[in-house]
C-alpha cells in the first residue's frame, strides 16, 4: 500500500489505495497541493546516488489522447510496441510549456510507484531524456539508437557523457535531428550512479529554455521511458490524479476519472495543471470542485445499484416549447429509498453510465455547467419528488441553489 501524507491525511488512502465504498472526503484539493509542493521541491536526490530524485520531489505526468478504444491508464499500442513508456517529469528546476502534440490532458503518478521501498512490484524507469527523446523511433525499448541519425545513440555515461554541459554539446552536435542525436540518461535500477544522472539531466534541460523550451515547439517535454506496466489489477498502478491544462482539456480528464471508477470503484480528482508560458513562470495545480465529474463519496454505497432503466428522449419544455434532450430515469427500489446523503454515490452510477452520451458531454445549451446542474436535479428528486414514476433528468438546464430547483418542481428554467 503506498500512502503520502499531507497535514495528518494519507492522500492516497483516498484516492489510490482506499475504500471504492468508504472515502471520507474530498481528496482533490489536498492532492492540488501536494502536487504543488512537489514542485517546489528541488532536491537533488532522494537519500543517495542510487535514489533520484524522482522518487521524492516533481510531479510525474503521462499526457494521453483522449479515447475510449483503451483505458487512459493502459499502456498504448505505440508505447507496447516501442517497449517504452513516455512520462514527464515537472519541477521548478525542470520546466516546459506544453506536452507532447499539444496534449491537454493526462494523469499524475504517485511517485512512491517507482520506489522499491514502497512497494514490492514498482514502476521500472529505464532513461531520461532532457528534452523529447523521439523514443519511438529508438532501438532498445525507446532509450537506444535513434534510427535516422548517422551516429549510434546509447545511455548517455557509454558515450562518455556525464554532465549537462556535454550533453548539451551532444545535442547541438546535430542541426536535422537534435533530439534523436541527444543520449538518455541512464535510469536503471542497476544504476549506482543513477541519481547523480538524473540531476545532471535536469541541469541540462535547464540550459534548453530559450534554446528548444519555451519557444514555438510541440515537443518541449522532458521524457522519463519506463516500462510497460502490468494492467491486470487496475487499482494497482500508482495513479494519483487526473490532470487537465485548460479548458479544452477538461473533456479529457473528466474521460479518465470515468474510466477509473468504472474499473475500480474509486474516485479520482481531476486537478488543473497552469503550464508556465516562460521560464520564469512557474506551473501550479488547483482543484476545481465544479469540473469534477466523479463526485467525492463521504458514505458507503447503501445500494448495489441506483438506476433501473434509463434512456434519452426528447422532452419539450413546458415553459419555452424547446426541445431538449432528457435522461428518463427508473430508479431501482433500493434507489428510490435512498438517504440524500447517498446523493453524490447515485449520481456517480449515472455520470459512469450516461455521461458520455452524446446527448449530455456534447449539451449545447449548457456545456460548462451541465455536470452540476444534473446533479443539482438528481438531488431534486431525492429531496421532493422521489415518487414519482420516472425522474427526467436535463443537461441543458442550468445550475441553481436546491431551493430554486425545488421551487421549480426540479425543472430549473431554461436560460
Amino acid at each position: 500500500m503506498l500512502l503520502r501524507k499531507i497535514a495528518g491525511l494519507s492522500v492516497l488512502a483516498l484516492v489510490w489505495t482506499g475504500s471504492p465504498t468508504a472515502q471520507a472526503r474530498d481528496a482533490g484539493p489536498s492532492a492540488a497541493q501536494w502536487f504543488n509542493d512537489l514542485y517546489a521541491n528541488t532536491r537533488q536526490h532522494c537519500g543517495g546516488a542510487s535514489r533520484p530524485a524522482y522518487l521524492c520531489s516533481g510531479v510525474l505526468l503521462r499526457s494521453t489522447a483522449p479515447t475510449t478504444a483503451y483505458q487512459f491508464y493502459s499502456v498504448s499500442p505505440m508505447s507496447l510496441a516501442s517497449g517504452g513508456v513516455s512520462v514527464s517529469y515537472l519541477r521548478k528546476d525542470a520546466k516546459f510549456a506544453s506536452f507532447y502534440a499539444g496534449r491537454t490532458s493526462g494523469f499524475v503518478f504517485d511517485n512512491h510507484g517507482f520506489d522499491v521501498r514502497y512497494t514490492s512490484r514498482p514502476l521500472q524507469a529505464r532513461c531520461f531524456f532532457p528534452i523529447d527523446g523521439a523514443s519511438l523511433r529508438r532501438k532498445d525499448g525507446g532509450c537506444g539508437d535513434y534510427e535516422l541519425s548517422a551516429a549510434v545513440e546509447t545511455f548517455c555515461d557509454r558515450m562518455g557523457v556525464t554532465t549537462a554541459e556535454r550533453w548539451l554539446d551532444l545535442y547541438l552536435s546535430d542541426s536535422r535531428y537534435p533530439q534523436g542525436t541527444q543520449c538518455g540518461f541512464d535510469m536503471s535500477e542497476g544504476n549506482p550512479m543513477r541519481a547523480r544522472h538524473f540531476y545532471e539531466g535536469l541541469r541540462a534541460e535547464g540550459m534548453l529554455a530559450g534554446v528548444s523550451t519555451f519557444v514555438p515547439n510541440d515537443s518541449q517535454e522532458n521524457e522519463l521511458v519506463v516500462r510497460p506496466w502490468d494492467t491486470a489489477v487496475p487499482s494497482s498502478i500508482p495513479v494519483a490524479a487526473s490532470f487537465y491544462t485548460d479548458e479544452s482539456g477538461l473533456p479529457g480528464a473528466r474521460l479518465n476519472q470515468i474510466q477509473w471508477y468504472q474499473a475500480t470503484g474509486q474516485v479520482l480528482p481531476a486537478v488543473r495543471l497552469d503550464m508556465p508560458a516562460t521560464a520564469q513562470d512557474d506551473a501550479r495545480f488547483a482543484y476545481e470542485w465544479r469540473d469534477q465529474a466523479i463526485q467525492p463519496l463521504h458514505q458507503q454505497s447503501a445500494c448495489p445499484r441506483y438506476v433501473e432503466t434509463a434512456q434519452w428522449k426528447v422532452r419539450t419544455d413546458a415553459r419555452t416549447g424547446r426541445g431538449i434532450a432528457s435522461l428518463e430515469l427508473v430508479p431501482t427500489s433500493c434507489g428510490r429509498r435512498a438517504d440524500t446523503s447517498q446523493n453524490n454515490n447515485f449520481f456517480n452510477e449515472l455520470v459512469a453510465g450516461y455521461y458520455l452520451s452524446p446527448e449530455w458531454i456534447n449539451n449545447k445549451h449548457n456545456p460548462r455547467g451541465n455536470i452540476q446542474s444534473m446533479r443539482r436535479q438528481l438531488d431534486c428528486h431525492l429531496r421532493s419528488a422521489r415518487q414519482e414514476a420516472v425522474w427526467s433528468l436535463e443537461p441543458s438546464r442550468p445550475d441553481a441553489t436546491i431551493g430554486q430547483a425545488m421551487a421549480a418542481a426540479c425543472d430549473i428554467p431554461l436560460e
